[in-house]
């Protein structure tokens, strides 16, 4: 009897910590978490002058995507529907100037941003070399 009473209070601490460890491993900004009503995600397509932005949001609210210069004019403007869960829509920059951009979606309480920086890079020139057999 004593020999289960010991095992009980061990399994019991157990227990607890194992209760105490998955509490800690709960994000403090677990309400913040629950409020936001979309996610944006952006990469650029490789060897191109194009970005594609993926929206993934809860129906029932619209969303705006501008996108904007280093001045903060809107360059492009694109409205989501309420109704529209998933987006996937390939910019393409080529026509820009350098400088530095940014992606604003908001759904008019919520907004992120994305940034872009366009840089032109001059190729530099490889030695030329040529081989002759005989």
């Amino acid at each position: 009897m004593k020999k289960q009473l010991k095992n009980l209070a061990m399994a019991l601490v157990a227990g607890i910590f194992t209760f105490s460890t998955v509490l800690a491993a709960e994000p403090i900004d677990n309400k913040l978490e629950a409020e936001k009503t979309f996610k944006v995600g952006m990469y650029r397509i490789v060897n191109s002058m194009k970005v594609n932005v993926i929206i993934e949001k809860k129906e029932g609210k619209a969303l705006e995507i501008s996108l904007k210069n280093e001045r903060n004019e809107t360059i492009y403007t694109e409205f989501v529907s309420k109704k529209t869960n998933k987006l996937s829509k390939k910019f393409d920059l080529t026509g820009l100037a350098d400088g530095k951009y940014h992606f604003d979606i908001t759904n008019g309480k919520e907004t992120i941003t994305k940034e872009i920086n366009l840089e032109t890079h001059q190729p530099i020139p490889a030695d030329y070399r040529t081989v002759e057999v005989k």
